[in-house]
């Protein structure tokens, strides 16, 4: 293999993945640009195993199969931190699912530390190891890379090996290792890396205090439907299509209208008479096919008992030396209260439910 740490052969990198599977350990990591398009633009896949690492020159136009099939080989561990964009990511560049993945973010929730802490910041407090952060605003669709953004981008999944060992260790000592294990098998879910369904996107738009109806939503639905399916269609971020406010603003009216959008002519355009179409197919709906208020209802014996929860749970995560991120949001734990029968509730069962969720039940049930 070519003694350069950037491959940029179909060769070079099934000799990397190669030894990734000997290792049984693949440390992955991406850098990317996404300024303009609907999905990043990836430039660098940076490969990790205990005593190597490469980064894959993603504009090489190299076939990367030998990399989605050590990704999706459930016999070698992926270990990356905050795991879920680089593997959508990843899923898109060579189309394969992901198995076995070790979310070092993840793990340190559950090894007495953040869920939501950078890397840096873990390798500080678990290796003592110190990164730079000098190229945090590197172009990494530009060529030719410097050594020094080589460095850094490869100092990402240099350590993560040895990192996972370190938090593995640590959830051990604190009795969450199997909590931990059971945790990360979510990632074995495709579900997890699928693109989003447009009939799904209204979901996102937040509505603040205007006042919406069922009819209003299907409104809603419609357009979030529409432009989440054109902008995968012309590769552009969603929001250059309309903002949420505008397409809220569209379905309170009934109609088109201003809207904020960066697009030029004919796109406008199009997209205006793509809304006005969804706007008038919306409208003939029956009652039946509207969706319901996205958003909950509680009455206020719940809503109380679900703050009393809250405050309980806090302080029995320090006890279990689990983020209490990582249990439930307060949105879980009032859904859970509301309606401990609900089985797609994440309190309702697994180790949240031996950890937490029975104790809930117990204190705070209405």
């Amino acid at each position: 293999m070519d003694a350069s740490p950037i491959i940029r052969t179909t060769p070079d990198l099934g000799d990397a993945c190669a030894r990734a599977r000997v290792a049984g350990v693949m440390a992955l990591d991406t850098e990317f640009v996404w300024t303009r398009t609907y999905r990043p633009r990836l430039g660098l896949v940076q490969i990790g195993t205990p005593d190597a690492c490469w980064g894959l020159d993603c504009l090489q136009g190299l076939k990367p199969s030998a990399l989605g099939d050590v990704i999706a080989d459930a016999s070698v561990t992926k270990i990356l931190h905050d795991a879920r964009q680089d593997l959508e990511l990843l899923r898109h560049y060579v189309g394969a699912k992901p198995q076995n993945v070790f979310d070092t973010q993840c793990a340190a929730g559950f090894a007495g530390l953040s869920s939501k802490i950078s890397l840096q910041k873990l390798l500080q407090e678990v290796l003592d190891v110190g990164l730079s952060k000098t190229e945090t605003c590197t172009d990494w669709t530009q060529r030719p890379l410097t050594d020094a953004q080589v460095r850094y981008a490869l100092d990402d999944v240099r350590y993560l090996a040895e990192l996972r060992q370190a938090l593995q260790a640590r959830a051990d000592e604190l009795g969450t290792r199997a909590w931990l294990e059971e945790e990360l098998k979510k990632y074995d879910d495709p579900g997890l890396y699928a693109d989003a369904d447009p009939q799904e996107a209204w979901r996102r738009i937040k509505t603040g205090k205007m006042r919406f109806e069922p009819r209003h939503y299907a409104v809603l639905r419609a357009l979030a439907a529409v432009r989440e399916a054109t902008a995968q269609e012309w590769n552009l971020p969603r929001n250059w299509l309309g903002d949420d406010q505008s397409l809220a603003d569209m379905a309170l009216k009934g109609r088109t209208g201003f809207f904020r959008h960066r697009l030029h002519g004919g796109q406008q355009e199009m997209i205006a008479a793509r809304y006005a179409a969804a706007i008038k197919e919306a409208f003939v709906l029956p009652p039946e096919a509207w969706p319901s208020d996205p958003r909950p209802h509680y009455i206020r014996e719940v809503t109380e008992a679900s703050d009393r929860a809250v405050e309980w749970l806090r302080t029995r995560a320090e006890e279990l030396h689990v983020d209490a991120v990582l249990i439930a949001s307060r949105a879980t734990v009032t859904a859970f209260i509301d309606n401990p029968d609900d089985m797609g509730n994440p309190l309702a069962a697994g180790w949240r439910y031996e950890a937490v969720g029975r104790e809930i039940l117990e204190k705070f049930a209405v």
